[in-house]
């Protein structure tokens, strides 16, 4: 096993035995990984995957991700999979406590929780290479990004006695080569360059140090790929190790075309605004399409939506900078500064938020000036943010506001006309994450609302869940919306996505305006449906919530809800049993084509599950992203997983006392019978959920 899995939470798969594999070309362009065989290969299609397949394998046999799959199945069965299959509620829990059972089974994961396999040989073959026995390391998809990484490791692990001067925020400049070399040299941290689009950071082989880079990874989503990793094999004579379709799989030949594309530019030029990115700008001029906006000029790809979020807040932090070295603004130009009390604004995450985007803000190497944390969004909350900017306001410098919309899981939406007026009174950014609602749905950017959306197209955009990939979008019509777009222009790389993901997404996104209409009504079918169900407590979906309002002044013309609603069920019901029973597939991450089911609150905040319920977030809530089935189907499924879910009759109790004798009696000890237990015996979750942490849960999106 690979020395970097020890520092994670999660093993992405069993060693399987080394399959020695070739590429296949075929006449309508699909390429495919097979093993070396003398058996004939023919092409077969199924669930509109089309894929090269050994003749002596069934097509029936190919998992399809219309239902449930086995435990560690890719979601889609492709050799690029975003997603993993999570089928009951005590793989879940057996996965965050990590029990091997669990965890050796899965063959892939979410791509920035989880090393795809690719990813795990590359660093292997980086240590042989570049490393020694006292080293480990993290692959990045540029050398400016391995840059900032070795930036946040030597703040993460020496604190102090590192110069101020390595700010996340400020471009890698290579003038400043000395004073980087004393700081590796201090630090025993440095940068080697393993491909002509891959660099690595290697570091001392510890757990803390391990811990951290998987933190940075995570966090900031500046993430190889797997068809990245690929590359940087094949680059260095390579063939695959280990393959997560074995043995057959599917790529797009748009994509293959692409990374061949990609190895002949890089080795012309290491310049990286003289390289052809035809994926890159025609995916630009899309997205440009859909958020409205001039041209692909207003456009930023990054490799993950995460990666765009904290692309979007390191441009707010030199805004910030910018205006304390007293430059023009909008000439989008920055000096370094050594001040020590400059630095680049508090950050404020306004809502519950996505994990991560919450764990960045509060990482003092990302952002040193802290955060402040407001995760109701309400009224309450509005109020108390304005409070404190007044109070605050003209001694502290914010950079920006982050917010989602709508919130994920609870699918709340803040109220965007009144943080619009804060943000101009106190000259922060608004960076809004519309991923869940999408820009199809909601019009973040001719209102003025938003000086930076942030998209992760892995998610609706793409639909197939076969690729990672993240833009923003900086917003012509406020001023730090164009101060915003400058600055991007000067230190952005769009080639941290790789260009066959890039050329993935914009394959996969071709049908993205039909798909957006299907999926809303599918979704907006299903959670009415729920929402009047007699063993369904809450659904919280846009429509639905008490925000309900504020989404629906954000709709476009055509606009839905979007795809995504969370769900609890009443007391009677068996949360658990209900989860098992949903013939549906389940797993982490959302917005694809297939229904796609979690226990989020488990999954993304299993060992802080305290603080995730002091804002309303259950430890027993299921999150549900509808796809492309008929809704007649979804309903079927969804009324099944009900039935076999009561503990026994609905009660209405009209009284306290009633309510206390009942609770005390049948409810409470059938209840506690309901239980999953790891390998080792530990109760691990009740239908409540109440379990206590053993680990830390980085896994969901």
């Amino acid at each position: 096993m690979f020395k970097m899995m020890r520092y994670t939470s999660i093993s992405c798969c069993n060693r399987l035995s080394s399959i020695s594999s070739k590429r296949i070309s075929t006449s309508n362009g699909l390429i495919a990984w097979s093993t070396q065989t003398t058996t004939p290969c023919t092409l077969s299609s199924t669930s509109n995957h089309r894929i090269l397949i050994r003749t002596n394998t069934s097509t029936s046999s190919i998992p399809t991700t219309s239902c449930s799959q086995p435990l560690g199945t890719p979601l889609p069965y492709d050799e690029h999979a975003c997603s993993v299959s999570l089928p009951t509620w005590a793989s879940v829990v057996g996965y965050e406590e990590g029990d091997p059972s669990v965890t050796m089974e899965m063959k892939c994961g979410y791509p920035r929780f989880v090393y795809h396999p690719y990813v795990l040989q590359l660093m292997k073959e980086t240590l042989k290479t570049h490393g020694n026995e006292n080293e480990d390391c993290l692959v990045l998809p540029s050398e400016q990004a391995a840059h900032r990484c070795l930036g946040f490791l030597a703040k993460a692990l020496h604190g102090t006695s590192v110069s101020s001067s390595i700010d996340n925020a400020l471009p890698h400049q290579k003038a400043n080569a000395n004073t980087t070399s004393k700081q590796q040299q201090h630090s025993n941290i440095r940068v080697v360059p393993v491909s002509t689009q891959v660099y690595a950071v290697l570091f001392p082989a510890e757990t803390v140090a391990g811990v951290e880079a998987k933190a940075y990874w995570q966090h900031t989503g500046e993430v190889v790929s797997s068809r990245r990793a690929e590359q940087a094999l094949q680059e260095l004579g390579l063939d695959v190790e280990q393959q997560v379709t074995s043995p057959y799989t599917v790529y797009h030949a748009s994509a293959i075309d692409a990374s061949r594309n990609s190895a002949a530019n890089a080795n012309a030029s290491n310049d990286t605004t003289s390289r052809p990115m035809e994926p890159h700008n025609a995916l630009r001029t899309r997205i440009a399409e859909w958020a409205m906006v001039p041209s692909h000029e207003n456009v930023f790809l990054t490799p993950s939506g995460m990666s765009a979020i904290y692309h979007a807040l390191r441009a707010s932090r030199r805004y910030q900078l910018s205006l304390s070295d007293n430059h023009d603004v909008d000439a989008g130009h920055l000096r370094r500064t050594n001040s020590s009390s400059n630095k680049g604004g508090t950050a404020i995450v306004y809502g519950f938020p996505y994990l991560d985007t919450l764990k960045m803000c509060s990482r003092s190497e990302l952002v040193p000036g802290g955060v402040e944390f407001f995760g109701r969004g309400n009224k309450q909350d509005l109020h108390n943010l304005e409070a404190m900017l007044r109070k605050r306001g003209l001694n502290r410098n914010y950079c920006a506001l982050l917010s989602e919309v709508p919130s994920n899981p609870l699918l709340q939406c803040p109220d965007l006309y009144k943080l619009r007026e804060l943000a101009d009174e106190f000259n922060f950014m608004l960076i809004l994450d519309d991923t869940i609602a999408n820009f199809l749905n909601v019009d973040l950017i001719t209102t003025g609302l938003a000086d930076a959306v942030c998209t992760s197209l892995t998610k609706l955009a793409s639909g197939r869940g076969d690729a990672m990939a993240g833009s923003i979008v900086a917003n012509p019509n406020t001023s730090k919306g164009r101060w915003l777009q400058q600055d991007l222009q000067q230190h952005h790389n769009h080639m941290d996505l790789f260009q066959a993901d890039a050329a993935a997404i914009l394959f996969n996104s071709i049908d993205f305006r039909e798909r957006n209409a299907t999926i809303n009504a599918n979704a907006e079918g299903l959670a009415d449906w729920l929402n009047e169900h007699e063993d369904v407590k809450t659904v919280y979906y846009p429509k639905h919530v008490s925000s309900s309002g504020l989404y629906k002044d954000l709709q476009t013309a055509n606009g839905g809800f979007g795809g995504l609603f969370s769900m609890i069920l009443h007391s009677h019901m068996c949360q658990r049993t209900f989860y098992d029973a949903l013939d549906v597939a389940k797993g982490p991450s959302l917005g694809t084509d297939f229904t796609l089911v979690c226990p989020y609150t488990l999954l993304a905040h299993y060992h802080e599950l305290d603080f995730a319920m002091s804002y309303d977030v259950a430890p027993n809530l299921v999150r549900v992203a509808v796809g492309l089935e008929p809704l007649d189907d979804m309903k079927q499924k969804f009324a099944s997983a009900l039935r076999q879910s009561k503990l026994h009759p609905k009660v209405c109790m009209e009284s306290l006392e009633q309510r206390r004798a009942y609770s005390t009696t049948t409810c409470h000890a059938k209840r506690c019978d309901v239980v999953a237990r790891t390998s080792s015996g530990n109760v691990g979750a009740r239908q409540r959920c109440h379990a206590a942490p053993r680990t830390t849960s980085f896994f969901v999106r």
